[in-house]
Formats: C-alpha cells, sequence, structure tokens
C-alpha cells in the first residue's frame, strides 16, 4: 500500500525532477514500502498536511528535528 501522500507530496512535484534516479529509489524506499519512517509522512500525522514545509527533504533529520521542536511548541500554546 502507497503513502496517502504520494498524490500531493511537494517533494517529488518539485524537488525531484532533476534527479530521475534518485527520485525513483527515494519513492521505492519510501512512498511504496517503508513510508512510516519518511519525515515528510511523520509531520502529516502528526501536525497535518498544511504543516509539512515546501521542499522539506524526507532523509534530513537534523532540519526535521527543528521543525518538529517548533510545531510542538507552537501546539503547546
Amino acid at each position: 500500500m502507497p503513502c496517502e501522500l504520494t498524490e500531493y507530496c511537494q517533494f517529488f512535484a518539485d524537488k525531484m525532477k532533476s534527479f530521475p534516479k534518485s527520485a525513483e529509489y527515494i519513492k521505492l524506499k519510501l512512498c511504496l514500502g517503508d513510508y512510516a519512517s519518511c519525515n515528510r509522512f511523520k509531520i502529516y500525522k502528526e501536525f497535518g498536511k498544511g504543516n509539512i514545509p515546501h521542499g522539506l527533504d524526507p532523509d534530513d533529520t537534523e532540519e526535521v528535528q527543528k521543525i518538529l521542536l517548533c510545531l510542538r511548541k507552537k501546539a503547546a500554546t
């Protein structure tokens, strides 16, 4: 079963056009495989589709940690 974000994932719509082999690998690994480990999916599940930063790399854990910290603080207030 593919990820529920596959149809409208900004990462693939905009960032991966010039890297088709990388995009295909990530799609097979995450979108059609272990999508629960994708950082974009994690943000979507916890905070909703509108809170996924445009162009966020699904493997950039440092950036994702900062984003999650900000979103959690925002949700707590």
